[in-house]
């Protein structure tokens, strides 16, 4: 393939990317919160890190956002958004479907729950291995004290005996 071929079929996704949050007046990380792509992806796609896109990051993409053109996202070719798409999706892509955004939230609160009950039970184990190790310190100290007085006593009784 000769350098002007391999120019014309070059796909920049630096370039995609930055016309694809222009189009929808957001940044990397808004848009990879509203996606679930991770944010080092975008960045990486932003960067020129990732040449392309792959099929599993551009349906995240078209789930968030209908209105974006797949073939575009693949090649660069033609406008960013469908023609007819309506207004107040390209204005506001979550209102399209704020069902999606509260399955999302809600699995979200579902994990940081799990989460949160997963540390209160290890907490409690903690707690539980705390109050055993003071035990087993106080039983060390009695051994202890009992062990001084038993060799200050024969300490004692040696002395006598002399």
């Amino acid at each position: 393939m000769k350098e002007s071929e391999y120019a014309e079929n070059n796909v920049d996704a630096k370039v995609i990317i930055a016309q694809v949050l222009e189009k929808l007046e957001m940044n990397a990380p808004a848009f990879s919160t509203a996606t679930g792509i991770a944010y080092q992806r975008i960045y990486d796609l932003q960067r020129g890190r990732t040449k392309k896109f792959n099929p599993g990051v551009v349906n995240m993409i078209i789930a968030a956002f209908p209105q974006i053109r797949k073939e575009f996202l693949y090649t660069g070719d033609g406008p960013v958004l469908n023609t007819d798409t309506p207004a107040d999706l390209i204005t506001n892509p979550v209102s399209k479907d704020t069902s999606v955004v509260l399955e999302r939230a809600l699995k979200l609160q579902e994990d940081l729950m799990a989460k949160a009950e997963r540390l209160s039970e290890k907490e409690e184990m903690l707690h539980q291995k705390e109050i055993e190790l003071l035990k087993r310190e106080h039983e060390i100290e009695l051994m202890r004290a009992k062990l001084h007085l038993a060799l200050g006593d024969g300490a004692v009784e040696k002395k006598s005996a002399v």
